[in-house]
């Protein structure tokens, strides 16, 4: 009688965790859902003709199917043309965020090392000013930089080129990456470089064949952000490159919306074809970010 009387007893927990279970499934589909469903609807826009995204309600399927949005961007070459004016902006893209990149790893590595190891009063306040400059809205500082840029600074001729633009994505991502490497190089023993140096390697030389390969996760997880910071950039190129040198993907992509007209699917395609390289990295160095970061942030 009492085993019998048992059981109802020990049903229950089992019950509740099924329902758990299938809650969580549940919290999770939503959420997939959720974020998949914009990504969906861009991709099923890309393929239709301009007619099916106009019509309500929006189909669920591209139909009528095409794949012509996509060969707008790579067949007509002439200046005026949608082709050209993509592949310029891939170029632009393509050349200020790989630039972007490098001078943040060269620059921000060097100023983190400096602010890791030297004995200096204040460094954890110059890290954090560097931090800082990070958690200031591009928006508030674009009318001072236009009006340095066409004014005080016209001689150089720097407005609508991918130096200013070089220039500006690595002012607003370098506090980040120097707070990171900062963290890595705080967390690398000093006695590896003091072994080194009591072999008779210099301070450069201890730093490039024994302190860079062990912060190679670090260098790795900032230059993927740095770039993708630089490649998804829009309000930068919008206002300080706007004419024809400069502009970038996120700018072209704008550009094909009109007063009058808006060219969906050219629009929609154009987001596939950009989101393409983000979503590659993603996808392929994902778990280097993450490792990277939680790694720079155990010390610093």
């Amino acid at each position: 009688m009492d085993a019998m009387a048992a059981q109802p007893h020990q049903a229950r927990p089992r019950r509740t965790i099924k329902w758990s279970r299938i809650g969580v499934y549940a919290l999770v589909l939503l959420v997939l859902t959720w974020t998949l469903a914009p990504l969906y609807f861009l991709v099923i826009t890309s393929l239709k003709q301009y007619v099916g995204t106009i019509a309500y309600p929006l189909p669920w399927l591209p139909t009528p199917f095409t794949w012509n949005n996509y060969a707008i961007m790579f067949t007509n070459y002439s200046p005026d043309s949608i082709s050209y004016r993509f592949l310029h902006a891939l170029r632009n893209s393509v050349i200020a965020s790989t630039a972007t990149t490098v001078l943040n790893l060269v620059f921000g590595s060097a100023a983190a090392y400096v602010l890791a190891r030297a004995r200096m009063r204040g460094k954890n306040a110059i890290t954090m000013i560097f931090l800082a400059s990070n958690l200031l809205p591009t928006v508030a500082l674009i009318i001072p930089f236009y009006v340095l840029t066409v004014t005080y600074l016209s001689g150089l001729h720097l407005y609508d080129t991918n130096t200013l633009m070089v220039i500006l994505y690595t002012s607003f991502s370098l506090g980040l990456v120097i707070w990171i490497m900062r963290g890595y190089f705080a967390s690398i023993p000093i006695e590896l470089e003091e072994a080194a140096r009591v072999d008779g390697a210099s301070r450069l030389v201890s730093l490039i064949r024994i302190i860079l390969p062990l912060t190679v996760p670090g260098l790795l997880a900032t230059g993927l952000l740095t770039f993708l910071m630089s490649w998804d950039n829009f309000i930068l190129p919008l206002v300080l490159g706007p004419d024809s040198s400069a502009y970038n993907l996120p700018f072209f992509i704008y550009s094909l919306s009109g007063q009058y007209l808006h060219l969906n699917n050219e629009i929609a395609a154009g987001g596939v074809l950009s989101a393409i390289p983000p979503v590659l990295i993603v996808l392929f160095f994902g778990k280097y970010i993450v490792s990277g970061l939680t790694a720079g942030s155990v010390k610093g």
